[in-house]
């Protein structure tokens, strides 16, 4: 909860102050989209790892028996 607070205030002091604000923001957005990414990488990784070779053994057994 702490942590969503110091976010919320550093959002509000970056559209406070305008200057150079636009860098800011686009910077804060970079380091969010990493994040969210790297997280969804680390969460799902395995999981679709799994999914995908299981649907390929699924087609390369099909097309073997045709």
């Amino acid at each position: 909860m702490h942590a969503l607070l110091l976010l919320g205030q550093v959002i509000f002091s970056l559209k406070r102050n305008t200057r150079g604000g636009i860098a800011a923001e686009y910077a804060f957005l970079l380091v969010f989209i990493a994040i969210v990414a790297v997280s969804g990488a680390l969460i799902l990784g395995d999981g679709l790892a799994n999914y995908f070779s299981a649907m390929g053994n699924t087609i390369g057994g099909s097309a073997q028996q045709s």
